[in-house]
């Protein structure tokens, strides 16, 4: 996994073992920074099943609550519903190039049903790096206020997760890697009131910049502004704009404020304003900017200034 995402999981592994009162091991000095190697997470998660339980681990995750200004933990925080969320975390597991996926099963309008897979047929993942993904996931989804949300491993007949909490009075199955979810999805109304005299474009900037590592398309663009998407289409015309511009133009412009007035590393960044990989984020700044992420967080950190990229 990529060295910010690795370093972020063992913060919230730390954050987790405390809210539950345990101690939180630290890696080997030499090993303390952003990249933790894979055989000492394992170590780790295993030792912590063996110790404690998988409640503790199913439990770790909910140190999101703990973790709100996490760049990553916002960014899937940010999730509207459940599918939303999973879209998200997949994004983020291919982003970061990580040896597990989460595959959707199934899935309809108040449920899923997910597997946690290996790459590496030879090397799949753990059992106790199933129960801390699913806990995270059911914690991130908990946090966005999902409406009587269930969990369960294959093979129960009864909810391991429901009304706000874990139930431990029954043992583990044998397969714990593929997961059953349900919930009432809430009612939203798909009209946006306009504000005031607010022009179309500047409503779309707005919505875009309050949640840039969304997957953006015309469609969900428009049902949220409470149009059609050929409608939308035309007054962005209309307004000198169109969507691919303006989702270009916010990414940019979000990456290039975090460059100067944070330390996050520029991945972190990419994946946090919606860029599709480093790479992706790379191309497309060097060629608004002329300078590469790291080239100009340089250039322009001292006088932490983001508008000087649209002067380029």
């Amino acid at each position: 996994m990529n060295d910010f995402a690795s370093s972020a999981m063992l913060r919230l592994i730390q954050l987790g073992l405390q809210r539950q009162g345990l101690d939180a091991p630290m890696p080997p000095a030499r090993e303390r920074g952003a990249h933790v190697p894979l055989a000492h997470k394992r170590a780790l998660l295993d030792e912590l099943l063996r110790v404690h339980g998988p409640r503790v681990l199913l439990r770790i995750g909910e140190a999101v609550a703990d973790a709100r200004d996490e760049p990553v933990s916002v960014a899937l925080s940010m999730a509207r519903e459940p599918h939303d969320l999973i879209e998200r975390w997949k994004r983020l597991e291919r982003f970061v190039h990580s040896r597990h996926r989460v595959l959707v099963e199934a899935s309809d309008e108040r449920r899923l049903v997910l597997r946690h897979v290996s790459r590496d047929p030879r090397m799949p993942p753990t059992r106790a790096e199933d129960l801390l993904v699913l806990g995270l996931l059911v914690a991130l989804l908990h946090r966005l206020g999902t409406l009587a949300l269930q969990a369960r491993f294959e093979g129960e007949t009864q909810w391991r997760w429901r009304a706000g909490g874990w139930r431990d009075d029954a043992p583990l199955p044998p397969d714990v890697s593929r997961w059953f979810f349900s919930w009432q999805p809430a009612v939203h109304s798909t009209a946006m009131a306009a504000a005031g005299d607010e022009d179309t474009v500047a409503r779309a900037h707005r919505l875009l910049c309050a949640d840039a590592g969304r997957h953006w398309s015309v469609q969900t663009l428009a049902r949220d502004m409470g149009m059609s998407p050929r409608s939308l289409q035309r007054r962005l015309a209309e307004g000198g704009s169109s969507f691919s511009e303006l989702v270009s133009s916010v990414r940019l412009g979000m990456s290039a404020k975090l460059l100067v007035q944070t330390q996050q590393p520029p991945a972190q960044i990419a994946y946090v304003c919606g860029f599709a990989d480093q790479g992706h984020f790379n191309r497309a700044f060097k060629r608004l900017s002329a300078l590469t992420p790291g080239q100009y967080r340089h250039e322009f950190a001292a006088n932490a200034d983001p508008s000087a990229l649209r002067a380029q």
